[in-house]
């Protein structure tokens, strides 16, 4: 009999596999795909570049993955290129610099802007709503922009980023502009809180040979212990142990099972005895993600010769937010972005041929007639995935993580639950299912110890 039986080969069930490995007990990963990595995927392209078509990003905080990352000897790379950022608000195109001098802001920075921000916004709703304010407050609110900007923002850092983006927003701060017409400007004009966060935060990184080379190298790592095509399709449990059985007939017995389904997925599978009533009922709660991840790759990345990153935020179309996520030294441009939502539903339904015009009609609008054709389209739609039913990871209606979410990474007797939406911080990402497959396999060590 096995110690410890795992269900999925994503970063959490790979990561709690090698945690229990290196601790000499015996274990199996048992994956219905062909392939591991879950929600992480490659894809390669005729000219042997790759995109991504799952999880990639590495955010600020992201230790955990970091870790394993270096630990199997890879390495990150930055964004491909610097630039401005597109915005295209209320039929408006606007052009915005990601940085004057290229310096990113300290984390005082960013905190002193947004507090500026904060206060800029408040002001511009009193000034809306409250007439009598407004009437008392007339002379303060006369006073020059520049000053109230130079008050409420302290540090250098902030005032010009605030500036830079005000300035694409608005044009130029006129001489002898007051704090009224800024408030005006703020109340009638783009959010410029909006602005600066798509424009201001993406200091991530990627893994160089995509995030699929994590899961790929954890894989090898763990040999033979890894399992191709094994779909699991029902699961018996009592205190002592659980049989999986699955769906070619083959039964597997170990004394530990850690299941790395989604909350739906997780639930769905046939238990017996079965799972409580109360598990279900959360499950349902948690809607999957509905996520089309699509690219455009063009001959070249245009964007650049225009000045502009390839990252792009806009408040209509059926493409929203895009990105450069060129791979290595690609001649040819990649131009990433996400059908989300009720537009991925919808379109989920139509050819893959309309979601195409669809996503290159939006980056028209944003971008100009240069991106109107291009050379390849590719796309994965998370939600029509058997084994994974949806990304970029569930979403907790309204009370249910606070209520309950937590509880649904709680045990049942040798059952376990692992990933990211079990995590109980960086819930929904890569560090969470790593930073989940890792705690969840400690306690299964502990539990067998």
């Amino acid at each position: 009999m096995l110690d410890c039986a795992i269900i999925g080969a994503g970063l959490a069930g790979l990561v709690a596999a090698q945690h229990l490995a290196d601790r000499g007990l015996k274990v199996v990963v048992l994956e219905a795909r062909d392939r591991v990595g879950g929600r992480v995927e490659n894809k390669t392209l005729s000219d042997g570049s790759y995109v991504e078509l799952g999880g990639q990003w590495i955010g600020p905080g992201f230790d955990a993955l970091l870790e394993i990352i270096d630990g199997l000897g890879l390495e990150t790379i930055g964004l491909p290129a610097a630039g401005n950022l597109a915005i295209r608000l209320r039929g408006k195109s606007l052009s915005v610099p990601s940085s004057e001098d290229g310096r990113t802001l300290t984390p005082f920075e960013v905190s002193d802007l947004g507090q500026g921000l904060l206060r800029l916004r408040r002001l511009a709703k009193r000034l809306r709503d409250d007439p009598a304010w407004r009437k008392a407050n007339d002379a303060w609110l006369g006073q020059d922009l520049r000053r109230w900007v130079s008050t409420n923002l302290r540090t250098e850092g902030a005032q010009r980023r605030f500036a830079e983006v005000y300035q694409a927003a608005f044009g130029a701060m006129p001489k002898g502009a007051t704090l009224l017409g800024g408030l005006h400007q703020v109340n009638s004009g783009p959010d410029l809180e909006s602005m600066l966060a798509s424009n201001g935060g993406l200091h991530q990184k990627r893994v160089a040979g995509g995030m699929a080379a994590v899961a790929d190298a954890l894989a090898e790592k763990l040999g033979g212990v890894v399992r191709l095509g094994k779909e699991v399709v029902r699961v018996e449990h009592d205190d002592a142990s659980a049989r999986i059985i699955l769906a070619d007939g083959e039964v597997i017995e170990a004394k530990q099972v850690i299941s790395t389904l989604p909350p739906r997925l997780a639930v769905a599978l046939p238990h017996e005895p079965a799972l409580p009533d109360w598990r279900a009922e959360a499950a349902d709660k948690v809607s999957a993600g509905n996520v089309i991840k699509a690219f455009l790759i063009y001959e070249r990345p245009f964007w650049r010769e225009l000045g502009l990153s390839g990252q792009s935020s806009a408040d209509e179309g059926a493409v929203r937010v895009t990105f450069d996520t060129t791979a290595g030294d690609s001649e040819r441009g990649h131009l990433m972005g996400f059908f989300e939502g009720a537009d991925a539903a919808s379109l989920a339904r139509r050819s893959s041929t309309l979601r195409e015009r669809a996503f290159v009609d939006s980056v028209v609008r944003t971008f100009g007639e240069v991106a109107r054709n291009p050379v390849t389209y590719i796309e994965r739609d998370w939600a029509s995935e058997k084994f994974t039913g949806g990304c970029h990871g569930a979403h907790f209606a309204p009370g249910v993580w606070t209520t309950q979410g937590p509880v649904l990474a709680r045990p049942e007797g040798v059952l376990h639950w692992a990933g990211a939406e079990y995590a109980s911080r960086f819930n929904g990402y890569l560090e969470g299912a790593v930073r989940s497959g890792r705690e969840v396999a400690a306690a299964v060590a502990r539990n067998l110890a």
